[in-house]
């Protein structure tokens, strides 16, 4: 009985460091058109700035509505992000087109919330940005609970 006493009390403090986790996504447009959205694994409905209750998988936020950008970022750059409290929080500028991510204006993002680290792509030939994979060179934040600021224009 002890056994499964200890098996529950572990669960529960788990459960609570999990429910624990929040990450926070904002923006910043100076571009004078479009809406700044993003999707993430687990949502299938595109939204403005918020905080994320939990990991944040798959995130791909793009300035929805301005140069032709579609879902996704497709037709326009992008920012791609990750952000968990098990050290693994990245994020990179993605100007692949292959995956038909093609630099339309200026775009960057910051780590918040513990971390500062970030980048920024002025122009289409952004060296910092992916271009082609397996080649993504990744930003990264080890601080819990960071979030990511993103600026477009």
């Amino acid at each position: 009985m002890l056994a499964v006493y200890t098996v529950v009390v572990a669960a529960l403090a788990f459960a609570s460091n999990v429910a624990a986790e929040s990450h926070r996504v904002t923006f910043t447009n100076n571009c004078g058109k479009g809406s700044p959205k993003f999707l993430y694994q687990g949502n299938s409905s595109p939204g403005g700035a918020r905080t994320i209750q939990g990991e944040l998988n798959g995130g791909i936020a793009w300035l929805s509505g301005a140069d032709g950008c579609e879902n996704n970022g497709v037709n326009c750059g992008a920012v791609e992000f990750t952000l968990q409290n098990t050290g693994y929080s990245q994020a990179d500028i993605t100007l692949e087109p292959e995956g038909n991510h093609l630099y339309k204006y200026p775009l960057g993002f910051n780590f918040i919330d513990g971390c500062s680290d970030g980048l920024h792509c002025g122009s289409a030939n952004c060296a910092e940005a992916s271009h082609s994979p397996p080649q993504v060179p990744l930003k990264d934040c080890q601080a819990n609970n960071c979030g990511i600021h993103i600026t477009f224009c």
